[in-house]
């Protein structure tokens, strides 16, 4: 039998849809399973819906109605209390916006069948909505089956949407209502520290919906204050400490979770809200705070995270509490780009971006381009060229304003990435090329033919 936890707050324009997804399920709604929805005080026609359905399904459709907001999380942990020791039970977690594939819980039931072992996995996700495709996390669902944390460590799970229960596994998951964000992650994470594993079913698909009007915890909540240093102590902390009480020390896959996790900070979309939401003493306590968490991960997990050269440089620096920059080594025909031992990336696999023909007077007809990779700040004796047929023709240097930030400091200034550059009219494909200390290192290829001229 399943028992599916649904909290509900205003959501009328979207739990019908939400219902039926699991009312059309392959394995038959009356015998298989149990929707268990609760209504979080809504101002909508919310509690109407859930009524309705009740009243049609009396066996299968448990409603409970909070006169007063409780948030989210005790939404969830009535639901599990309700549950959480009833036998042959397997509960699962859906948002009263989101649904689920017609045969998502036939594929569970499958996966535990064939993995008696594993009490904790994961649907994939699809988006709808403002946003369309796969989620960021898919990849790992090509990957495994089932997730060792000792060994698998890089595939962390964030996401409570989607997630199945079983056995001890249903009594480990208890949401913290204090957080109004990554409660999931961090009541989530310590169930899967406790079990070792997780699975992930790859055919069962959760369809998770983006807010049109961006009105989403995940989109607001950069704008609140209690998401960063009171975050960074009462969730990757939290998370660090349970891992030290479960496990004697802070694991690696813990160090990965939240280390993939805080990089998010870093991000240049992220910038102006962070910002605008601390004032001067609120960054310095929350930068003090990034170097509080990012001692606790080793320089090898930071080096092993999807992210850009410069966001893990700004890691290593609040790591050592100080500016750490990186070095060039030149190696062969190419320049690796390295901190300490750590190779960041190499200048041959990044681009030059064309910006197209410039009509600036003295220049006019010239192509105007720019190397300003978040890799490598070109500095003032480097320089860009194009090369065909053994004959090579040295850009100009144009003025550059791009910078990358990271919170409010400047990490990569581009100054000296701008150029401009004249190519005879026989020259219909060419290379480009970076000359960096000395070295000569071949970049992509390009047609001049399809340069257009800059507004």
């Amino acid at each position: 039998m399943y028992r599916i936890i649904i909290p509900v707050y205003n959501a009328e324009n979207y739990l019908t849809e939400t219902i039926e997804s699991l009312i059309h399920q392959t394995l038959s709604f009356k015998e298989n399973i149990c929707i268990h929805l609760i209504d979080d005080a809504s101002s909508d026609n919310s509690l109407k819906i859930c009524n309705e359905y009740k009243k049609k399904y009396p066996r299968n459709i448990i409603v409970t109605h909070f006169k007063q907001n409780r948030g989210v999380s005790e939404a969830r942990n009535y639901g599990i209390n309700k549950c959480k020791y009833k036998r042959n039970v397997i509960i699962g977690f859906l948002d009263s916006d989101d649904y689920l594939d017609a045969e998502a819980l036939e594929k569970v039931q499958n996966y535990f069948l064939k993995h008696e072992d594993i009490h904790i996995a994961a649907s994939k996700i699809l988006l709808k909505g403002r946003q369309e495709g796969e989620h960021k996390s898919n990849w790992r669902f090509e990957e495994r089956e089932v997730v060792d944390i000792t060994e698998d460590y890089q595939f962390p799970q964030y996401y409570i949407g989607g997630v199945f229960l079983r056995k001890a596994a249903k009594r480990s998951v208890r949401f913290d209502k204090e957080l109004s964000f990554w409660e999931d992650a961090l009541a989530l994470n310590q169930a899967i520290i406790k079990e070792g594993k997780y699975g992930l079913i790859k055919d069962a698909i959760y369809y998770y919906r983006k807010a049109e009007d961006e009105s989403s915890l995940v989109d607001t909540s950069w704008r609140k204050k209690e998401r960063y240093r009171a975050f960074l102590e009462n969730g990757y902390m939290r998370l660090m400490d349970y891992s030290i009480k479960v496990k004697g020390e802070v694991i690696p896959y813990v160090q990965f979770v939240i280390a993939n996790h805080l990089r998010l900070y870093f991000f240049p979309s992220h910038r102006e809200a962070v910002l605008n939401t601390l004032d001067t003493q609120g960054l310095k306590d929350f930068k003090e705070g990034l170097t509080m968490v990012l001692k606790e991960i080793s320089e090898d997990i930071i080096n092993e995270i999807d992210t850009s050269a410069y966001i893990k440089e700004a890691m290593f620096s609040f790591k050592e509490g100080k500016r750490i920059y990186s070095l060039c080594n030149v190696v062969d025909d190419d320049v690796e780009i390295k901190y300490k031992d750590y190779v960041l990336g190499n200048i041959s696999e990044r681009t030059v971006k064309i910006l197209g023909r410039t009509r600036k007077q003295g220049y006019e007809g010239w192509i105007r381009g720019r190397f300003a990779t978040p890799l490598y700040a070109m500095k003032e004796d480097d320089y860009i060229f194009a090369e065909r047929d053994g004959q090579r023709i040295i850009a100009e240097k144009y003025p550059c304003k791009v910078k990358k930030y990271i919170l409010d400091k400047v990490y990569r200034n581009y100054k000296n990435a701008g150029f401009v550059i004249n190519l005879p009219c026989s020259w219909k494909e060419a290379r480009w090329g970076i000359h960096i200390d000395g070295t000569d290192v071949m970049l992509n290829e390009f047609s001049t033919e399809d340069i257009l001229w800059m507004e």
